[in-house]
């Protein structure tokens, strides 16, 4: 079960964003009808705004869906399992804080009946607080931990940091429009990409994974990555992330291949209020070490 939910949290932390350099061209809207309201701005030009738009945001919401599909060949037999979560994310800068809160569907590898877990986290200056699905525990990370941790945040969320980061892709992106968004789109089943996404879902690090699942992690070949994000043409506002990927990872003679579907769509701009976590919870919270 940890395992499970270890891949899963992990495979959330592939999504991400980048730019390039050439006008966006017009897709066709409802009915066939071509975009009318074309604009002329190129790619780095709208991500740029975009950039500038995300250095002013306070708050966000985001309703994150994601299904998934595992598939384990050990040599002799062949599993097959699928997973689905859905989360709702309130997130401050500042002060930095986080509640995520929602809940993943899989099935039971032994008797094929799905299986609903429940998840929930805070983030802010008090701490990191995350409860345990099956003993409804609150849990809160070492102080050490959780400063790390944050701090990875804070890159993360930095659209200019994330610019340098994907600054090597820019030529790799296609660029479309409809008639209120911009639409950056990228397939990036490549090597180079692949050694990208690993750099840096090294932020689980930061979280204590054991040897065994950092093996797992540094064993992971991206097969097939897509994304597609679209921008609003009049605030410059990221409405949506979608990205699709296929992992297989090769670990001490098992084969897995991890198919996952994701989508992020961000709402609620500048109109998050403070986030607080609950006082039972912090008299709850049991420190661990993950």
């Amino acid at each position: 079960m940890k395992k499970v939910v270890m891949l899963c949290l992990v495979s959330l932390l592939v999504l991400a964003l980048s730019a390039c350099n050439s006008t966006a061209e017009p897709t066709s809207g409802e009915e066939g009808k071509e975009v009318s309201n074309k604009s002329e701005l190129t790619l780095q030009e709208v991500y740029e705004k975009a950039i500038e738009r995300q250095n002013t945001l306070e708050s966000v919401s985001a309703d994150i869906n994601m299904n998934q599909k595992m598939e384990l060949n050990d040599g002799t037999e062949a599993y097959e399992m699928g997973s689905s979560a859905d989360m709702t994310m309130d997130m401050v800068s500042e002060p930095l804080s986080m509640h995520i809160d929602g809940a993943m569907t899989m099935a039971d590898p032994a008797t094929g009946e799905n299986m609903n877990v429940d998840m929930e986290m805070y983030m802010s200056e008090e701490g990191f607080f995350m409860e345990n699905p099956e003993t409804k525990q609150w849990m809160k990370l070492p102080s050490e931990q959780f400063e790390a941790i944050a701090g990875q945040t804070v890159n993360q969320v930095n659209a200019s940091e994330q610019l340098k980061q994907f600054e090597s892709f820019i030529e790799d992106f296609t660029f479309e429009q409809t008639e209120t968004e911009y639409v950056l789109k990228l397939n990036a089943a490549s090597e180079k990409f692949s050694e990208f996404i690993l750099e840096q879902m090294r932020v689980t690090e930061m979280m204590g994974v054991t040897e065994e699942e950092q093996k797992i992690i540094e064993n992971m070949k991206f097969d097939n990555i897509n994304y597609v994000i679209k921008i609003d043409k009049e605030t410059f506002d990221i409405h949506a992330m979608d990205t699709i990927f296929d992992i297989t990872i090769d670990i001490d003679g098992k084969s897995m291949k991890i198919s996952t579907d994701a989508k992020i769509a961000f709402n609620n701009f500048n109109e998050v209020e403070a986030i607080t976590i609950p006082q039972e919870v912090i008299d709850q919270a049991v420190e661990v070490q993950y």
